[in-house]
């Protein structure tokens, strides 16, 4: 599978304009296995017609004129997935780590091959690790994309939000935090970035797994409790309630989780007990 440093090197070097023709695009084998393909596709065509079966050249007209349109979406795809991997804002890749680019990367940089189904349609694979080919079709390509978007600037407003309003002593917050969450989480799909990337400079997998490293190292969490889609906040509290709580302790700084309180107690009767066993022993 492709690396980025060979993705970006393709892309900063690539030899295809805006005016290229969609079959072009993918590497010459690709381009020699859909000219050929389109060419007997012709062929057929013309011996229907020279036959008076105009029906039967219909269809074959009708198949090279889709595959046109589906080269020509194909095309789109390639340079969205360019523009997004490195032409966006700074040049940043605008990719949530939650998706999986594995595939993307390796086809778009010419190491995929393209064949057609018996229904004329392209069969877009790549090889895995292990020789394995993974096929997609065209409309499979996008459908598991997912951006980056405004979220952490979003998050950030709102934790600035509760920071200037924390000076006002005696006052509630002016917003409701679990329904600003839920609202932020659920807005197209925030949660998957949420789980994934930095917000605040900071990634939210990395510190649930430090919070939560006695009972994973006692083995009392399963692997797919780690999975990010484990973390869907409809069907699991957790996200939720570590964006929320930033935010209660944003707003109040002495704010404490239970799980802290529980430890704060525990320390304190640690604590207290040392300090009995050291008066007991003077």
């Amino acid at each position: 599978m492709a690396e980025d440093k060979q993705v970006k090197k393709y892309f900063e070097n690539l030899r295809y304009g805006g005016d290229s023709k969609s079959s072009e695009i993918h590497g010459r084998e690709n381009q020699s296995n859909i000219n050929m393909f389109i060419a007997n596709l012709v062929t057929e065509y013309d011996k229907n017609i020279e036959a008076g079966n105009k029906e039967m050249a219909g269809n074959y007209n009708s198949a090279i004129k889709q595959i046109a349109r589906d080269l020509d979406n194909l095309k789109d795809i390639k340079e969205e997935f360019a523009m997004n991997y490195g032409g966006g804002t700074g040049g940043k890749n605008l990719y949530s780590n939650y998706t999986d680019l594995s595939w993307d990367r390796a086809f778009m940089i010419e190491q995929g091959t393209i064949t057609f189904d018996k229904n004329m349609r392209p069969i877009l694979s790549v090889m895995d690790q292990n020789g394995e080919p993974i096929v997609k079709h065209i409309e499979d390509i996008t459908q598991d994309w997912v951006l980056k978007g405004t979220g952490e600037a979003d998050f950030m407003r709102m934790q600035q939000d509760a920071q200037k309003q924390s000076n006002t002593i005696g006052e509630p917050l002016d917003f409701d935090i679990d329904w600003a969450i839920s609202n932020w989480l659920a807005n197209e799909d925030q949660w998957k970035s949420a789980v994934t990337d930095k917000i605040g400079g900071k990634y939210f997998l990395n510190t649930w797994m430090e919070e939560n490293s006695v009972a994973l190292t006692a083995g009392e969490i399963p692997d797919e409790m780690l999975h990010p889609d484990s973390f869907d906040p409809d069907f699991d509290n957790r996200l939720h309630e570590h964006y929320a709580n930033i935010i209660r302790k944003s707003f109040d700084p002495n704010y404490q989780t239970l799980e802290e309180a529980r430890r704060a107690d525990e320390l304190i009767a640690r604590t207290n007990t040392q300090d009995n066993t050291e008066n007991t022993q003077s």
